[in-house]
């Protein structure tokens, strides 16, 4: 029942992640910045669920993922001109535009920026679950540390088919209470 509550919340906040990026990439929502706070503070709630559910589980490994990502800078940040040049040959795209509210062209680039990231690696009741951390809790925690592909990727459910939310309140409540025997 925990795993079910635990999966419950991870895809639930899994729907906002993905929320989230939706509004930001799309400029046709109204009050756009609206929805963006409430679907973060949304995700960052089930996320904690999640965090709390998991604290009485141990990780079984740690998963790490290469990972390729793009930034973008702006002609307007400090150092712009000293990253361009820094950064010219990992540069993907340059590019510029008129920016109305500064009353002028605001220049910019993006480049390629790769970096590794750790995951703590749960299995609970036929269910796995991953956890963020940083390289230092990966290398501190003694487990073994397994390279996963770069490509994987997790998505959110139909909230129909999840554990309702004041459910899983309640097995969260009763778990804080200590007042409990976890059956295998």
């Amino acid at each position: 029942m925990i795993a079910e509550c635990i999966y419950s919340v991870n895809k639930r906040a899994k729907n906002y992640r993905d929320k989230v990026r939706e509004y930001i990439k799309s400029p046709y929502y109204s009050h756009l910045q609206d929805n963006i706070d409430n679907a973060i503070a949304k995700k960052v709630e089930y996320y904690g669920m999640k965090e709390e559910l998991l604290k009485k589980f141990s990780p079984t490994v740690i998963h790490k993922q290469f990972v390729k990502n793009t930034k973008r800078v702006y002609s307007y940040e400090e150092d712009y001109q000293k990253n361009l040049v820094e950064k010219e040959a990992d540069i993907t795209r340059k590019g510029n535009y008129f920016d109305n509210e500064r009353c002028t062209k605001i220049h910019f680039f993006d480049y390629q920026i790769e970096n590794n990231l750790y995951f703590f690696y749960y299995e609970i009741g036929g269910f796995s679950f991953h956890k963020p951390i940083n390289e230092v809790e990966a290398i501190e925690s003694g487990l073994n540390i397994v390279e996963i592909d770069e490509n994987f990727k997790t998505y959110g459910r139909k909230i129909e088919d999840l554990l309702s939310v004041p459910f899983v309140r309640k097995v969260l409540n009763l778990l804080n209470s200590g007042d409990y025997t976890i059956v295998e």
